[in-house]
């Protein structure tokens, strides 16, 4: 009798810690379902620092940071940035953004050095720091990049406008930038030599010439062009990685017959015009909504708990635009509404697949 006793009280224990342990463990699905929960009903919250508010390609790429929280109610996105491109008013803005946007950052500038500090601190107190167009500062502790293929898409746009250009014809292709010392633009610049001397290198190459004149004024770009054009009676092609030069070149067959095969970057409107008047064969886009929706959904993402965010250096497709389809583009850039609609299924299915976009580190080994 004494041992019935025993082996009851031994099964009445193992059943009592059986039920603790269920206890306990439904707890832990309870609190996990609640973490969960709350990740996913709190509101993110996230900055994006940018150049400047004046120039479309920035512009574009707050858009995109926009368009996160425009299609996602859960995602706070708060922009930023100086009406004149300068490092020192940038860093001054990035401070208080650090302040609130806790759930991270995205960081375009175009001369980063002065933001090392403000984003060294942030990437110390836990703020994730992604940057898009141009790198971020060295050191800084920024491990993700998102630019565009800026050599790929520069020699890209080269090949298009060489093809237009006569097998016999002699003579010299004008290369013309408003931003030289820019890291986006040269990279293009690389991309539209190396091509050149691969498919043409009969062809003499003038430039990289500055066309930004004194303050880089659509009259200034103009009159730069002119210039260099009126300097190379034996010019066969025109190129330019820079936002302005196509609309000059617009102006250009106008008022003087310009008629060379021309490429140039940026949708800019005066751009698109000259491509929609036949003045100008290719403008290439470097898909600047892409880039800072990639960057903002990707912080937003990681923050509510759907994907650890990515590592490395992302490289964004570009986008030709031609006499074949500039009134469909046209019609896109109408709106943000109509941008956001058409790019950012674009940007998800490049998150999905981030493996296949990712090049290589950030910082590179």
């Amino acid at each position: 009798m004494q041992k019935n006793t025993v082996l009851e009280a031994r099964s009445t224990a193992a059943i009592g810690r059986r039920e603790v342990l269920a206890m306990a463990g439904a707890a832990a699905l309870t609190l996990a379902g609640a973490a969960r929960a709350f990740a996913q009903d709190r509101k993110v919250k996230l900055g994006f620092v940018y150049w400047e508010t004046k120039t479309d390609a920035f512009v574009q790429m707050a858009n995109g940071g926009k368009a996160v929280e425009a299609t996602d109610p859960r995602v706070e996105v708060q922009i930023a940035a100086p009406d004149s491109g300068d490092p020192q008013r940038q860093a001054a803005l990035f401070g208080p953004i650090a302040q609130t946007q806790k759930d991270g950052i995205v960081l375009q500038s175009l001369a980063s050095g002065p933001l090392t500090r403000p984003v060294m601190e942030a990437v110390r107190a836990g703020i994730p720091v992604v940057a898009i167009d141009a790198p971020p500062p060295d050191g800084a502790g920024v491990g993700l990049f998102i630019t565009a293929d800026n050599i790929g898409i520069g020699a890209q746009l080269a090949e298009k406008v060489l093809a237009r250009v006569p097998a016999d014809a002699k003579g010299s292709v004008l290369i013309g930038n408003t931003g030289v010392g820019v890291p986006p633009l040269d990279m293009r610049v690389q991309g539209m030599i190396k091509k050149i001397g691969e498919m043409r290198p009969d062809l003499k190459i003038v430039g990289p010439v500055a066309t930004n004149g004194v303050s880089a004024t659509s009259a200034e770009v103009y009159s730069a062009w002119e210039a260099l054009l009126r300097a190379n009676p034996d010019a066969v092609a025109v190129l330019a990685p820079s936002a302005q030069d196509a609309t000059a070149w617009g102006l250009l067959a106008k008022r003087t017959g310009f008629k060379l095969p021309a490429g140039g970057f940026d949708l800019e409107a005066g751009n698109m015009q000259a491509v929609k008047d036949g003045s100008v064969a290719y403008i290439m886009s470097p898909n600047h909504f892409l880039s800072g929706y990639l960057a903002t959904r990707a912080l937003a993402d990681a923050a509510l708990g759907k994907r650890k965010l990515i590592r490395g250096l992302m490289l964004v497709p570009g986008e030709l635009v031609s006499a074949e389809n500039i009134d469909a583009i046209i019609a896109r850039q109408a709106s943000v509404k109509a941008v956001t609609a058409a790019l950012a299924p674009v940007g998800d299915e490049i998150l999905a697949n981030a493996d296949k976009h990712i090049v290589g580190p950030w910082p590179p080994k």
